[in-house]
């Protein structure tokens, strides 16, 4: 709860004030840039730092938008370090300011963020609530543009096999995800592949398939080679390193664990080897 008040307050400070009418340098896009790097060598703390200073900058020459972003990719950053209450923190204001400046598209993403926070830790409710408001923000922006609306129907259905995974451990509708894939393979997407495919290896898990886990991962990690976001390796070899360890390698499963040890994100903290091999089934 502690740590709640101190986030809260933290974003307080950040938003007091209003923008000063000297303009100056966009300096918010050159700290964004510095961020996103960070971001991808999965540097997330850096990354933070960076987007804070982006924020400021943007709110010094009343970029709300862009402000907006900075408030977004923190709560990102802190996603990807495993801190979902902080990460929900910020996507909670970062869509506030979305519906604001009527963003509807960042708007619906900020929202399926803030929906996937609350499936990681459990709150139904929450989670299904902010994935509605995810879907109907993101049909007030595609309107009648059908190119649109194809990418968003399949963004979509991985948000929700995502979001049922984690609250369930099992996915409804895997011929909508199998359907999904083939879309965005044939749209050369590696970014969100790799993400699917890391999704059907923990499905292929939960039913102790093994190999076909193994498989999946086995693109999803080529798929990170394509997109050069290195930040997904550490947590993609660790569950090979757990799917080995269950099938029996102790060999490879030690193997791909030093890996991710050597490449795991900065402020990570990556579990001990006794937790990896122990072969439980997790969300």
């Amino acid at each position: 709860m502690n740590r709640i008040i101190q986030l809260i307050l933290l974003l307080a400070i950040l938003l007091t004030g209003c923008a000063g009418k000297k303009a100056v340098s966009r300096q918010d896009d050159v700290y964004g840039s510095r961020a996103y790097r960070y971001f991808l060598d999965g540097d997330m703390r850096r990354a933070i730092e960076a987007y804070r200073s982006g924020f400021a900058a943007a709110r010094r020459i009343d970029n709300g938008i862009g402000a907006a972003r900075c408030l977004s990719n923190i709560g990102r950053a802190y996603y990807e370090l495993g801190q979902s209450d902080s990460a929900a923190l910020y996507f909670a204001k970062a869509h506030e300011e979305f519906v604001i400046f009527a963003d509807g598209n960042e708007a619906s993403r900020s929202a399926a963020f803030l929906a996937l926070c609350f499936a990681s830790a459990g709150d139904e409710g929450q989670a299904r609530k902010w994935f509605s408001t995810a879907l109907e923000s993101a049909n007030k922006y595609i309107g009648n543009d059908r190119s649109k609306r194809r990418d968003s129907d399949h963004y979509y259905t991985v948000i929700k096999a995502m979001i049922d995974f984690r609250l369930t451990s099992k996915v409804n509708d895997e011929s909508a995800l199998d359907a999904a894939l083939t879309f965005y393979t044939k749209k050369k997407d590696h970014s969100f592949l790799s993400t699917i495919y890391s999704l059907k290896a923990d499905i292929e898990y939960s039913k102790s398939n093994y190999a076909a886990a193994i498989r999946y991962l086995n693109d999803a990690l080529s798929s990170i080679e394509t997109s050069n976001e290195k930040y997904k390796r550490s947590k993609t070899l660790l569950r090979l390193s757990t799917i080995s360890f269950c099938a029996g390698d102790e060999k490879t499963g030690k193997h791909y664990y030093e890996r991710a040890l050597d490449c795991s994100p900065r402020g990570v903290d990556v579990p001990p080897v006794e937790d990896v091999s122990s072969c439980n089934k997790v969300k």
